[in-house]
């Protein structure tokens, strides 16, 4: 570089250019735990994505609740029908907890998918919005083959009221 082209800054000698021994960028040329000490640069990890883990645990635990609460509390429900049709007297108990029993499967089947979806929906999550919402749509198939809304809604209302 001609001497020219070199701008000298007051109180600061102008600085020789690279040799030989110092080519290549000036990151690979400053290294070392001297020269980061002697800058007053800061070698901490500064967190640029602040991705938060929680909501991916409480959807895994609604998820678990979907499916192991709506599984058990099928077959509670079967057993505990299969108990109404093979005694005559005395039904009136076992119609009460095969209410409870079917109204924990249509919280479980219907309630956490919905509560799922909805919170997905409102963090911005939309795949997790779509996955509860396939979720609730499975479920509710799967619980109206059964039986129409309605008809659910009167066997529980009847069965907790009989007890």
């Amino acid at each position: 570089m001609s001497p020219k082209k070199k701008s000298k800054r007051p109180g600061r000698p102008a600085a020789p250019g690279p040799g030989p021994a110092e080519s290549g960028p000036p990151a690979a040329r400053r290294t070392g735990p001297a020269t980061a000490a002697a800058s007053g640069v800061s070698r901490t990890p500064v967190v640029l994505d602040d991705r938060r883990r929680w909501p991916a645990a409480v959807w895994t635990a609604l998820a678990a609740v979907w499916a192991l609460g709506a599984s058990v509390f099928f077959v509670l429900f079967l057993a505990e029908g299969f108990a109404l049709i093979s005694r005559d007297q005395g039904a009136g108990a076992s119609m009460t907890a095969a209410a409870w029993y079917l109204l924990g499967l249509v919280v479980c089947a219907l309630g956490a998918p919905v509560a799922g979806a909805v919170w997905a929906a409102l963090l911005r999550r939309k795949i997790a919005a779509v996955l509860f919402s396939f979720a609730l749509l499975v479920s509710a198939v799967a619980l109206f083959s059964l039986d129409t809304p309605v008809g659910i809604a009167q066997a529980i209302g009847n069965g907790i009221a009989s007890g």
